[in-house]
């Protein structure tokens, strides 16, 4: 079981499903990734209808979702619900990335920032995320 409850034989196909759509993408096959992306889609749309909008769905969801705006509030909805302190932190590396990324203003990505900055513990790879994500946030 996933720590969200999810089990292993609803896990591995959504596993196998996001790994063809990185191969796809990997090789440049704009056809092919899409059509893997669907059935990512597909997987995700069955697994939220038998245990509900868990994180791990979200992110999984966020991480693959070819629109940038949509994969922000993805991310935004993980954060709004999530406590653990794992989740957050990969959900707010990914959210800063995008928000970066699409030049989203500069309280909402310091925010973020922050709260980044608050959870991490220094002298962790965590940590040296955000300082990395700082710095491109300066440099950009």
């Amino acid at each position: 079981m996933t720590p969200e409850g999810i089990s292993p034989e609803d896990w591995k196909p959504l596993q196998e499903a996001a790994m063809k759509v990185v191969n796809a993408s990997l090789s440049g096959d704009v056809a092919l990734d899409d059509n893997f992306t669907k059935e990512l889609f597909l997987l995700l749309d069955g697994l939220e209808e038998k245990y509900g909008r868990l994180s791990a769905l979200i992110s999984t969801r966020a991480d693959f979702s070819p629109d940038p705006r949509e994969a922000i509030n993805l991310y935004e909805e993980v954060l709004d619900g999530e406590t653990d302190e794992t989740t957050r932190i990969l959900a707010l590396q990914s959210l800063v990335t995008l928000l970066i990324e699409e030049n989203s203003g500069d309280q909402s990505i310091e925010s973020r920032l922050a709260e980044l900055k608050e959870i991490s513990k220094e002298d962790s790879p965590e940590w040296e995320e955000y300082l990395d994500l700082l710095e491109e946030y300066h440099l950009g």
